[in-house]
């Protein structure tokens, strides 16, 4: 099966480094770029243009790449949809998220901003082994702005997926700072798992994934 592998904001094919899904063809993909004022049904759209519809396929995205994925469902038909780190909607999103939207904040994204804000960042993503602080710097060191301002704009307008997908799985850690776990439901939960969980904790998500595909029901992760 191909296996499209959507990152999430501000990120690229890198963060799926570690993820191995024995069997399958793995397509980790990176960011379009889009104009300002565009949805996440717009990346949507541009990234299902890249799929082949006629081979076997699932979806999986992290973050961001999680709710553009659900609203791709809807335009290529996957036999598989996995969600990590991410939400379904604005109604999981925490209140200190949701006051967010309709004000703009990202109009105050700068290189400057991202800088002095680095450390706060690394904190929030879970990432404290060396190999995943570079990966999350290498990211931070050398932001693309406008881009970045783009998908803040996307996500924070976005009201969930046109059509609901059938038979989602969504991984979601139970450490997770940037997406708290508290507002979310229906997630198979990930005992420390932080929102970098699918590069911190490969194996784990791997092997979830790799289930998921299967088609095999899930349950929270014991360990």
């Amino acid at each position: 099966m191909d296996v499209h592998l959507i990152p999430g904001l501000g990120t690229d094919h890198r963060l799926f480094g570690r993820i191995e899904l024995p069997g399958h063809r793995m397509i980790a993909r990176d960011w379009p770029t889009m104009p300002h004022g565009s949805t996440l049904a717009d990346y949507a759209s541009t990234l299902a243009a890249t799929v082949d519809r006629e081979r076997l396929h699932a979806l999986v995205g992290v973050s961001m790449g999680g709710m553009v994925v659900q609203e791709m469902a809807a335009l290529t038909g996957p036999a598989r949809v996995v969600i990590i780190s991410s939400w379904k909607g604005p109604h999981e999103m925490p209140a200190s998220i949701r006051m967010l939207r309709g004000i703009h904040p990202e109009r105050l994204v700068s290189r400057a901003l991202v800088q002095r804000i680095k450390p706060f960042v690394r904190w929030q993503m879970g990432a404290t082994a060396p190999g995943d602080i570079a990966l999350l710097d290498a990211w931070l060191d050398m932001p693309d702005i406008e881009r970045l301002r783009v998908q803040v704009d996307a996500v924070l307008r976005w009201n969930g997926p046109a059509v609901p997908v059938e038979g989602l799985v969504h991984l979601h850690g139970d450490r997770d700072r940037l997406m708290p776990l508290g507002p979310i439901r229906g997630a198979v939960v990930v005992k420390g798992g932080g929102h970098l969980m699918v590069h911190t904790l490969a194996p784990t998500i791997s092997a979830l994934v790799q289930r998921a595909l299967a088609g095999e029901a899930l349950s929270s992760d014991p360990a």
